[in-house]
């Protein structure tokens, strides 16, 4: 493991008290945001203002625990790294699903469900992830922030209230999201960090200017003193047969997030990190069930790692786990303080509709990030533009989706559950055909470095395989097939992969290359007959991730392994 020149402090390094107060401080203002997720939920179920702050309190807390046991170095539950938790897009099309079937109950209870069902994913990570490619993940993603937009949108104009744009409504949104963007792209430091904050606090003051203001969720709190124990009278637990698929995909979907983020949270901490350590990420994914069943049970929506604060952990060089662990102490000691909670629910809907709309282009643009970092042939390319064309249409065409069988009603009525679903039996389907071992046999005076670029190329993104992986692999095998010239007989070039490996072996007649451990001197090299061959064997070995030559018979063959 390599220490990265930017890491201030890694994962399992304490921080100074002082460090560690302000490290916590910053995730924890950054994580409040998400909180929204819950309250429009509280909202569109119609409690009361002192039930929606209640709401807002558990929400707290649930994000407070979820955050701790994500962050746990332990056997079998955590991933060992910083990484928060927040509420999440993911779960707000099902739970509005799920209100819409049978209230505020079917959405914990159906919450508590899908809980369960990702800590009985966790185990099964290896197994699953050819059924779920990271070109899919990246689709769901996509698909995530396109979902945020339009109800963001919603809010920003003041539709949801009235079914008409409110003007008032426009201006306070597009005070909020003209703060967001610019200190997001102009400004640096500080400000950048909580360019949010600083957006929805312009957005209150301009709502509270043009008497827009609604106080009422904060005279609710009137009377109670400074520590309080939230309310859980409005709280029930239902099942909803109906409602089981959307969450299911929606459990699915947050494993795949998490997945990416506690990926790239092991990336930090080291320079010459290669894939994801599969031991991590099963803790994570468990630590993530665990966490949105109890948010399920203290009556909140689920729960899922926080991409942002892997950001902020980037920018500041800080990805000490003590941080997480504070900042989750932090939010489980302020679900008891009643006047934040209040404040969060007394937040304007278009403040709210801008946050949505300003995070949905960040969601949306890493989700294009983790489609495009494959290659694509005409295969994935389908499963891509179909599903992603389906699960608009579900925005776009709601009534025209409304009148389908009600079988179907629970897949179609949600454009993630219908993306989802689309992507994984189309890549199911695509998948008929495709080898994951093919041979390209080629008499030796018609081998040229443009059909192999063109065999491996064509057959890397039928894999979905990464780019840079392929390009390695291309340059590998021309290189050998450089050195060992015009062989006299016919050259046999094999490529396979796995999500794991990629292999290229080349067989030849003629004596196998020698692939020396340590570069040869220039002496050597122009003093042995083979000392080119033993310099170029020493560059090949350096690039790739391993090599190995030997003989068999009167041919050779050179096995170049490319980690994936």
């Amino acid at each position: 493991m390599k220490r990265p020149a930017g890491l201030l402090y890694s994962a399992g390094e304490a921080l100074p008290a002082g460090m560690l107060s302000f490290s916590a401080l910053q995730h924890m203002a950054v994580m409040a945001v998400t909180l929204v997720f819950p309250i429009i939920i509280a909202r569109e179920a119609a409690l009361t203002a002192a039930q929606q702050a209640d709401v807002a309190s558990l929400s707290m807390l649930a994000i407070g625990v979820a955050t701790i046991l994500i962050c746990l170095r332990s056997r079998w539950i955590g991933s060992g790294f910083l990484c928060t938790a927040g509420f999440t897009g993911i779960y707000l099309g099902p739970s509005m699903f799920a209100l819409h079937q049978g209230g505020f109950g079917v959405v914990l209870g159906m919450t508590v469900i899908a809980g369960i069902l990702q800590l009985a994913i966790a185990p099964l990570l290896r197994r699953l992830r050819p059924l779920l490619p990271p070109e899919i993940a990246g689709l769901v993603i996509a698909i995530i922030g396109l979902s945020l937009a339009v109800l963001g949108l919603r809010y920003a104009l003041g539709v949801s209230n009235t079914g008409r744009i409110q003007p008032l409504d426009c201006v306070v949104a597009g005070v909020a999201l003209t703060i967001m963007v610019g200190l997001n792209v102009w400004a640096t430091g500080f400000l950048r960090v909580f360019c949010v904050l600083f957006g929805i606090a312009a957005g209150f003051a301009t709502s509270m200017a043009l008497g827009m203001f609604d106080a009422s969720p904060l005279a609710a709190r009137h009377g109670i003193g400074l520590v309080h124990v939230p309310g859980v009278e409005h709280l029930s637990w239902k099942f909803d047969l109906a409602s089981l698929v959307p969450f299911g995909v929606a459990a699915v979907a947050a494993t795949l997030r998490i997945m990416g983020d506690v990926s790239n949270a092991q990336r930090l901490e080291d320079a010459d990190w290669v894939r994801p350590d599969f031991r991590s990420l099963t803790g994570a994914v468990a630590a993530n069930g665990v966490g949105s069943a109890f948010s399920g049970l203290v009556g909140s929506v689920g729960v899922n790692s926080y991409s942002a604060s892997i950001g902020l952990a980037t920018a500041t060089g800080i990805t000490s786990r003590s941080s997480g662990y504070a900042a989750g102490f932090g939010f489980a000691v302020l679900a008891f303080i009643p006047s934040v909670g209040a404040g969060f629910v007394a937040m304007p809907g278009p403040v709210i509709g801008a946050v949505l709309f300003f995070v949905s282009a960040f969601i949306f643009s890493n989700g294009l990030q983790m489609i495009t970092a494959r290659m694509l042939d005409a295969r994935k390319t389908t499963v891509i533009g179909f599903s992603f064309a389906l699960a608009m249409m579900a925005d776009i065409y709601r009534d025209l989706f409304s009148t389908a069988p009600p079988f179907l009603r629970p897949i179609v009525d949600n454009s993630l559950v219908l993306g989802t679903v689309s992507a994984v039996l189309l890549n199911l389907i695509m998948r008929i055909g495709v080898r994951r071992r093919v041979t390209l046999l080629v008499p030796a005076q018609e081998v040229t470095a443009e059909l192999v670029e063109k065999f491996l190329i064509e057959n890397g993104a039928r894999w979905a395989a990464r780019r840079d992986v392929v390009d390695r692999a291309v340059f590998g095998a021309v290189q050998v097939l450089e050195v060992i010239g015009r062989p006299a007989g016919e050259v046999e070039l094999e490529a396979s992969f796995d999500e794991f490996n990629l292999n290229v072996r080349i067989r030849y007649p003629g004596a196998p290359l020698l692939i020396p451990e340590t570069k040869p001197t220039p002496r050597e090299i122009v003093a042995s007959p083979d000392g080119e061959r033993r310099l170029a064997g020493y560059l090949l070995r350096r690039s790739a991730d391993r090599i190995n030559a030997k003989a068999l018979g009167e041919r050779s063959e050179v096995d170049l392994h490319y980690d994936h």
